[in-house]
């Protein structure tokens, strides 16, 4: 079989020797590791755990129009495109070079160089910023990026931007990030990703656009990652097992334990129902390799019934099927011991929401909306108040 070689790099360090397939794009063989210790967390010393960290690295197929664009652009699957853009990240700092080529980080990162995105253009199908001209040998932030949603990264003002677009017509799950942002920011608790609203000329529809979190010196480590990096006691929640391998990596047990239940309660009053094991994470120093905290919240779109906003209506909403660590966020409320991280007093109050979800018209039901909304802060209230278990 035909492979090209590469080496696997963590900035400037190579990590080891891998062959992809010039076809696929898919990882072939992995030899010769030059600092194992660099390797991505949850894939040491286990060639299968670094081939699937290779392809769930690369654009989902299922995220907008990609698989259509992809081959409308010559290429047959998603890897085949990760590997055209050098595995390069706006995340983290690991990217693959060609062994014939003499190539650096700071040539070809995409936290200090422009780059370029063809494939969220033709997503977007309509102009999002100025048109700016690179080299034709720029990459492409857009090979690596995560989610079913279209999105794009922008340079703006020399800051680092992503724009995210929506399922269907309307514009709810940008505004419900709009939403999220209110909530985080009123309570002045946790870190979070402010996001607030775009809307492209002759688009009727609003995105929503927020500055990255990471840089040339931060990355970041998926929470799947994270609990891939140690073996698991089978006596032990994944939950706990997360708390314990971030204390094991040097974060304060307290805190991690805090965030991750301020996390859990204001997702339930949000009723986010999305908040998988690569929706959160924690940062990393790129130079020391330490961990430095818990990632601010972000991606909270899937979020305040946006697929079925009739459900705020049903009788039972503590038993809402939830994508994290259980499967329902009555399961989920089971883990924090201190409900009171969350101050009811300092949430949006519902003309505060109305007045963001009314600049979309094409938004329905929005009264159920804010019943349910209204319904999860008094089931809180009781938690609060010891009234349920």
């Amino acid at each position: 079989m035909q492979e090209n070689l590469y080496y696997l790099m963590h900035r400037d360090d190579p990590v080891c020797m891998i062959s992809i397939d010039p076809l696929s794009g898919a990882m072939l063989q992995v030899s010769q590791q030059k600092t194992p210790e660099l390797l991505p967390p949850g894939t040491k010393s286990d060639v299968q755990m670094l081939r699937k960290w290779w392809q769930r690295r690369a654009v989902p197929i299922n995220q907008g129009r990609i698989q259509h664009i992809l081959e409308q652009m010559g290429f047959t699957t998603p890897q085949e495109y990760l590997v055209k853009n050098l595995g390069l990240s706006l995340t983290d700092h690991y990217w693959i070079k060609p062994l014939e080529l003499n190539l650096a980080w700071e040539n070809v990162n995409l936290f200090t160089n422009p780059f370029r995105d063809p494939i969220s253009d033709m997503q977007f199908d309509t102009p999002l910023t100025e048109a700016v001209i690179v080299s034709d040998h720029a990459f492409s932030p857009s090979s690596s990026v995560q989610g079913e949603l279209q999105k794009k990264w922008v340079i703006s003002n020399s800051k680092r931007c992503l724009i995210k677009g929506n399922h269907g017509s309307n514009s709810q799950e940008s505004l419900n990030e709009v939403v999220a942002t209110l909530l985080h920011r009123k309570q002045n608790s946790q870190p979070y990703v402010a996001y607030s609203v775009i809307r492209p000329e002759s688009c009727a529809q609003l995105y929503c656009i927020c500055e990255s979190f990471t840089s040339d010196t931060i990355e970041l480590i998926p929470a799947i990652d994270v609990v891939n990096s140690r073996k698991k006691d089978n006596a032990m929640s994944m939950y706990e097992h997360f708390i314990a391998v971030c204390a094991e990596y040097g974060l304060d047990e307290n805190s991690t334990r805090t965030f991750l239940e301020y996390q859990i309660l204001t997702d339930f009053i949000l009723t986010n129902i999305d908040r998988h094991l690569n929706n959160f994470g924690v940062l990393r120093d790129t130079n020391t390799l330490k961990f430095i905290g818990m990632a601010p919240i972000f991606d909270s779109g899937n979020s305040m019934f946006w697929q079925n906003p009739r459900l705020a209506e049903q009788d039972d909403l503590l038993q809402i099927s939830v994508n994290s660590f259980r499967k329902t966020e009555f399961q989920l409320l089971k883990y924090v011991q201190n409900p009171s991280l969350v101050d009811l007093n300092l949430l949006p109050d519902e003309n505060e929401l109305y007045a963001i979800y009314s600049q979309d018209p094409l938004i329905s039901c929005l009264d159920s909306i804010l019943t349910g909304y209204r319904r999860k802060i008094e089931f809180l209230k009781q938690l609060q108040n010891k009234t349920i278990r």
